[in-house]
């Protein structure tokens, strides 16, 4: 069984199940060399007429070897108006393979902020719906998501909105636990994720969504 010994203190640690003194551990960001760490936001609303599984946010790999690592994705879903009936929605993020194409039609692209100076330019391809919104959503790309979402975001609409009082919001993310085992989702070339809406919403309805998502690229995991 293998024993650290502790350079000042000489305190021995052993490794397993072998008892001994605790280590200490400094966790570090993956290391991605010429690469970098990324994160983006993009804020927008969802309309009256909403479609069913129109895409609001989505996020590609386009290059030919580079990996994307998620680390994560938070959602912030709050409404905003009466919807013409209480209705149960979600947002839902799928991963998507054959993806070589990004949205084309009512898309934003928001901006990258690399979280340090010396990294390179990332090379996600990120799109985001129209800040004041569109009933059909993004459209134009080529991809095709997983049967299965990766994580559903669930919010009850009201048929009024409270004057007084909290109004249906939710606040969820996708943030793999890497230190317990779970891996986190890795993208490589013409894969993706998006996040799009669940089920048609009626001839009245208002919500505003914040889409924020940190993620590393790499040349190995």
């Amino acid at each position: 069984m293998a024993v650290l010994e502790g350079g000042v203190s000489a305190a021995l640690a052993g490794i397993a199940e072998e008892s001994g003194s605790p280590l200490h551990v400094v966790s570090k960001p993956d290391p991605v060399g010429v690469l970098g760490h990324y994160r983006t936001s993009h804020r927008a609303v969802l309309v009256a007429t909403q479609a069913a599984n129109s895409r609001l946010f989505e996020l590609q790999n386009a290059h030919a070897t580079n990996l994307i690592v998620i680390h994560d994705i938070r959602v912030e879903w709050t409404q905003t108006a009466a919807h013409t009936a209480a209705i149960m929605d979600s947002l839902d993020i799928y991963r998507c393979t054959s993806f070589s194409a990004v949205d084309t039609t009512n898309t934003v692209t928001p901006a990258i902020s690399k979280l340090r100076t010396s990294f390179a330019t990332a090379g996600a391809n990120v799109r985001g719906i129209t800040v004041a919104g569109i009933a059909a959503g993004m459209t134009g790309g080529t991809l095709t998501k997983d049967t299965a979402p990766l994580r559903q975001f669930g919010l009850w609409m009201t048929a009024a909105v409270p004057t007084a009082g909290p109004t249906s919001r939710l606040d969820g993310s996708y943030t793999p636990k890497v230190a317990d085992g779970e891996s986190p989702l890795i993208l490589v070339q013409n894969e993706g994720l998006i996040i799009e809406n669940r089920v048609l919403l009626g001839a009245a309805a208002g919500s505003a969504v914040s889409i924020d998502i940190e993620w590393s690229e790499l040349t190995a995991y």
